[in-house]
């Protein structure tokens, strides 16, 4: 596989372990295992992490990792040989690992199917049937199954329509002719000259929406003479292997190699607090950060006089102004000895962690605050004066100048999103990342740190508890909680209200009106929604890599008198879509979207880029907003 490069972000979501990507010249790769990264060219594990850790211990202590590192960067040894003493550089030609996935190419003149190692760096291959060498091509399909498993598609076991055949002879993928799977083929050269077409390969017929059976038409049809069910071979290729997989009853379905279904990143992010302790502490933990005085340098020393010496020696003169009251609690901070619990990451829950992030970052995002990582400034209560009537819905509106996300991977999931029993477990997660997720070694996970600016906003909580206890609220609300019901969704229970789902709407489409004003793209604003019993707010921001990383645009519509115009306007156009009156009836009567759990929403009015909206466009209903008789922005 040809050297392919990639962004450390993109390492953290779009490309983590187990996702496939695709080069320039039109061949895909399988990121490999966390096991492997850190090492060089030469499977040599570099010996220090320090400049690749980041410090983020509120986050670190829920996931209960050692660390959280940075993906590592290319830097060519090759470019500073016989430069002298002056120039140094460590940590150099540490690579990703990537595999060759899938493993079955055709060759382009006579359609021949070959199987190639994972570990072959080059698709020219010597076709048997063409009798010379030829630039080959990847097939486009693979196999996957809901627990995370991909497995390449069983060629040889569904022309012949036996998952135990014995027959070695040459396959060819033909086409002959038309847009859908009936038109490939598989031919067989063997004795019986069998083929077979690809149809139904990437569907699952069901005879109704209660049917969760899961099976697959590629496993009812596999197996042709037993009819028996085909299940997924459990392969994990990303562990470096063809060899690797665990016994696994699902029934598998394939898809189109570069599908969004391939891969879906799962992530937590937590913005950076300045914590419970004064602006000394907090001022040497950012000295720290500067400096690399990280968790594993102060781990090597056990008292913690020890450790402040050690800080002292590492930070410039001026850390001698600080007492050693505030040093050791900087440490204790860096160490992540402050608040943590007992729980293993088998027992945390991935949305229950978020919760418990998102409580502390709501009781700090509605104060005033100035720090180096976190600048919130006050512009507007609902104790004073305004001069737009749509103000009596807000309580607050700060305007974030300045913040620090720091952005994890847990894990990773395929098909959909929809977390399965017991797969929303950092535990579990672990175990798609890591080969062998209880070594000493691997007790970190990728992670990565952006800076942005944003605009908070908490909405009326009195009059939104009087809303929702409105009749004709609850008796429509009822019906999306029927859907989720029928369909067996495994949904938090703090999600399902009305104001979830209104504070869910209404930040969408502001989302869409900022970008038409503030600057940036709807693609680079984010939501981040604070859901709780006392917690109705959301932080519209943008975060880039770069260390100032704002343009200020998004903050200045955070005054009260742009941003109340920009939330009017925004209202006014959801109250008519260009797919209206479909999208509004077909919401109110059945629902839309991803297994019905979208009301009045679809791309022409609520949609949102797959990186901007945390639920994945999922539980978006403009009607709780505009409704004319029980709309939140109609009642006064």
């Amino acid at each position: 596989m040809r050297d392919l490069p990639l962004r450390r972000g993109q390492l953290v979501t779009t490309f983590g372990p187990g996702a496939l990507v695709i080069s320039p010249e039109g061949e895909s790769a399988m990121i490999g295992s966390l096991d492997k990264w850190y090492y060089d060219k030469n499977e040599n594990r570099i010996e220090s992490f320090e400049e690749f850790e980041i410090q983020e211990p509120r986050l670190r202590s829920l996931l209960k990792v050692k660390q959280l590192l940075l993906p590592p960067d290319f830097r060519p040894s090759y470019q500073y040989k016989g430069v002298g003493k002056a120039i140094t550089q460590t940590n150099t030609d540490l690579y990703i690992p990537l595999l060759r996935f899938p493993t079955w190419h055709y060759c382009p003149v006579c359609k021949t199917l070959h199987q190639t190692s994972m570990a072959s760096r080059t698709s020219w291959l010597d076709c048997k049937e063409c009798k010379k060498q030829r630039k080959m091509i990847q097939v486009p399909f693979v196999i996957l199954c809901e627990h995370g498993h991909i497995s390449d598609f069983p060629w040889r076991e569904w022309v012949h329509g036996d998952e135990n055949t014995n027959c070695r002879g040459l396959m060819k993928l033909v086409s002959t002719g038309g847009a859908t799977l009936d038109s490939l083929k598989v031919k067989c050269s063997c004795s019986k000259g069998t083929e077979r077409s690809l149809k139904g390969i990437m569907s699952r017929k069901t005879t109704s929406d209660l049917d969760e059976s899961g099976i697959s038409e590629l496993s009812r049809m596999l197996n042709k003479k037993t009819n028996e069910l085909y299940k997924c071979p459990g392969k994990m290729p990303w562990y470096g292997t063809e060899n690797d997989k665990e016994s696994c009853s699902s029934f598998p379905i394939a898809a189109l190699k570069n599908s969004v279904n391939v891969y879906f990143s799962n992530t937590i992010s937590a913005i950076h607090l300045p914590g419970e302790h004064n602006i000394e502490v907090e001022n040497l933990i950012d000295m720290f950060e500067r400096y690399g005085i990280t968790s594993s340098w102060l781990s090597d020393f056990e008292k913690i006089e020890d450790k402040i010496k050690i800080a002292k020696k590492l930070c410039p003169p001026e850390i001698n102004e600080y007492n050693d009251s505030d040093i050791e609690l900087a440490i204790l901070y860096i160490e992540g000895a402050v608040g943590e619990d007992q729980e293993t990451p088998e027992q945390i829950n991935t949305r229950r962690a978020e919760i418990e992030l998102r409580k502390k970052e709501f009781e700090t995002l509605i104060k005033e605050v100035d720090t180096k990582n976190l600048k919130v400034r006050k512009d507007w209560t609902n104790t004073q004066e305004s001069n737009y009537d749509i103000s009596i819905n807000f309580n607050i509106i700060n305007r974030v100048t300045k913040l620090k996300e720091t952005i994890a991977l847990t894990g990773f999931s395929r098909l959909s999103t929809r977390e399965n029993e017991g797969g929303n477990q950092i535990g579990n997660g672990k175990k798609l990342l890591f080969k062998d997720p209880i070594l000493p070694n691997n007790n970190w996970l990728p992670a990565y740190k952006v800076y942005g600016e944003g605009i908070f906003f908490t909405l009326n909580l009195e009059k939104l508890i009087t809303w929702e206890q409105r009749t004709d609220v609850s008796r429509y609300f009822n019906k999306l909680i029927t859907r989720i019901e029928k369909r067996g969704a495994n949904v938090e229970d703090a999600l399902l209200k009305p104001r979830n789902i209104l504070l869910h709407t209404l930040s969408h489409i502001i989302i869409d009106e900022l970008a038409l004003t503030c600057g940036y793209n709807s693609a680079s604003l984010r939501e981040r929604l604070y859901f709780n019993e006392d917690q109705c707010g959301t932080l519209i921001y943008t975060s880039s890599g770069d260390v100032d990383g704002t343009f200020g645009g998004l903050v200045r519509m955070g005054k009260k008198e742009r941003f109340f115009p920009i939330v009017g306007k925004a209202i006014d156009k959801a109250r008519w879509c260009s797919s209206d009156p479909v999208c509004s009836e077909i919401g109110k009567i059945s629902g839309q979207g991803v297994n019905n759990f979208n009301g009045a929403a679809c791309h022409s009015c609520s949609y949102l880029p797959e990186t901007s909206c945390e639920l994945r466009n999922l539980f978006l209903d403009r009607t709780l907003l505009i409704d004319p008789q029980m709309g939140f922005f109609n009642i006064s």
